[in-house]
This record gives structure tokens, C-alpha cells and sequence, in this order.
């Protein structure tokens, strides 16, 4: 039976080591981040440049790897998916950017855009037009 929450984020915290040459102070990016987003109900996250809201989407979709805490989408602790499973997660989680204009190509058409990720994941079939 499906649990009442889409997803639980609990204590998420992200580190990065330092990017010169292994010098320089570790960068705590994400602290201790913890919500709940109930079946049906949309989250905002809301910051400023450089709070941690793109690192946050990306471990919750585990395109970055958590330094601690736990994600369960749909019932199930993500953080220790396998490779394949973690591509099924993939099809199902998608976070949209602050700017979606700069998520815009000028060489590739709306259409084309909207359809890029159902082709990639091979969902639905081309209709004619």
C-alpha cells in the first residue's frame, strides 16, 4: 500500500571537497535539509544564489550523491539504489530550475524540448501531426 508521502527528505547534507588541488576549506553546501511533500502537493524551495536549492534537487533525484541523510520516494530509501534502479528513479523525479528560460535551446523547438525526456526513457510512442 502507497504511504501518504511522495516524498521524505530527512538530514540531508552535502560536501564538497576542496576543488584546488585538494586544498582550500571543505564547502558545506546542503546542512541538515529535512521536508515531507505529501501525494498531490507541489514544494518551492526558495533562497538565494548559492543557498543550496539546485544541490538539494539533484541529491533528491540522485544526480548528486548525499554526504549524509535519506531520501524515500514513493516508500523507497533512494540513497542505496542500484545503478539500474536509480535510472527507473530517473523517469519518475524531475526538479524544474529557478530560470526555466535558461533551460531553453534556441536550436531545438518547444516541442522538441517537452519530448527529449520521454524519448530518452522511451515513454509513449511519436504521434504524426
Amino acid at each position: 500500500m502507497p504511504s501518504d508521502m511522495l516524498l521524505e527528505v530527512n538530514g540531508l547534507t552535502k560536501h564538497f571537497a576542496p576543488v584546488a588541488f585538494g586544498r582550500g576549506p571543505l564547502v558545506k553546501a546542503v546542512r541538515d535539509v529535512s521536508f515531507q511533500i505529501p501525494r498531490g502537493q507541489v514544494l518551492g524551495l526558495v533562497g538565494e544564489s548559492g543557498s543550496g536549492k539546485t544541490t538539494i534537487g539533484r541529491m533528491v533525484a540522485q544526480l548528486v550523491e548525499p554526504t549524509a541523510g535519506s531520501v524515500r520516494f514513493d516508500g523507497v530509501e533512494t540513497t542505496a539504489l542500484s545503478r539500474h534502479a536509480q535510472r527507473k528513479l530517473h523517469a519518475q523525479v524531475q526538479y524544474i530550475f529557478q530560470d526555466p528560460f535558461a533551460s531553453l535551446s534556441p536550436r531545438m523547438t518547444i516541442g522538441q524540448i517537452i519530448t527529449e525526456g520521454l524519448d530518452i526513457q522511451q515513454i509513449g510512442t511519436r504521434g504524426t501531426s
